[in-house]
C-alpha cells in the first residue's frame, strides 16, 4: 500500500483510523462534511477545485491496489476524482491536467502533507499545497490549502 511505502515504520505512529484506512486493499469510503473556501475563482476552476460553501457535505471512495490509489471526492453534488502513487519517496497525485508530488510524514495525531512540485498540462507551476489530517477514533480532521486557490477543513468518518 503506497502510504505505508511512504511512511515506512512511522505508518505504525498514526492514529488506528488513519493506518485502516490506509492498508485495506480494495474500496474504502469516508463522509462528513467541509467548509470550503475559494481565494480565486479562476485559479480554483483551472485546477479543479471545489465550489465554496459552509457545511459541505462530503463522500470520498478510495479504490487501492498495491501501487495506486483512486481517488473520488464528492463534495455537495461536483464529484473529483485523482490517482494517487508513490515515486521516489514522494506522494504523487494526478487529477485532469493537475499533477503535484508531495512529501508526506507523520506527525502528532496524524499525517502532514506539502508539496514539492507542481505540473498542470506538464509545465511547472509555482502551486503551494498544505495540508493535515488528524485522526481521532472513528473519524478524522481534514484540513487542506492551496496557496492562492482555496482551502478546506472539516471531518470526516470512516464507513464500514
Amino acid at each position: 500500500m503506497i502510504y505505508r511505502a511512504l511512511l515506512k515504520d512511522d505508518f505504525e505512529k498514526l492514529p488506528a483510523v488513519l493506518r485502516v484506512f490506509h492498508s485495506a486493499p480494495g474500496q474504502r469510503s469516508a463522509a462528513g462534511t467541509l467548509s470550503i473556501r475559494r481565494h480565486n475563482v479562476f485559479l480554483a476552476w483551472l485546477v479543479g477545485f471545489p465550489p465554496e460553501g459552509e457545511q459541505v457535505p462530503t463522500r470520498l471512495d478510495v479504490l487501492a491496489t498495491e501501487d495506486e490509489e483512486i481517488w473520488t471526492r464528492r463534495f455537495g453534488g461536483v464529484a473529483r476524482s485523482s490517482t494517487q502513487w508513490e515515486a521516489k519517496g514522494l506522494l504523487v497525485e494526478e487529477a485532469g491536467p493537475l499533477r503535484v508530488a508531495f512529501q508526506v510524514r507523520a506527525c502528532q495525531g496524524g499525517m502532514s502533507f506539502e508539496s514539492r512540485r507542481a505540473r498542470v498540462w506538464g509545465i511547472p507551476v509555482p502551486l503551494r499545497v498544505k495540508a493535515a489530517v488528524r485522526g481521532g477514533e472513528t473519524s478524522w480532521e481534514v484540513e487542506v490549502t492551496v496557496a492562492h486557490v482555496g482551502s478546506y477543513h472539516g471531518a470526516m468518518t470512516l464507513k464500514s
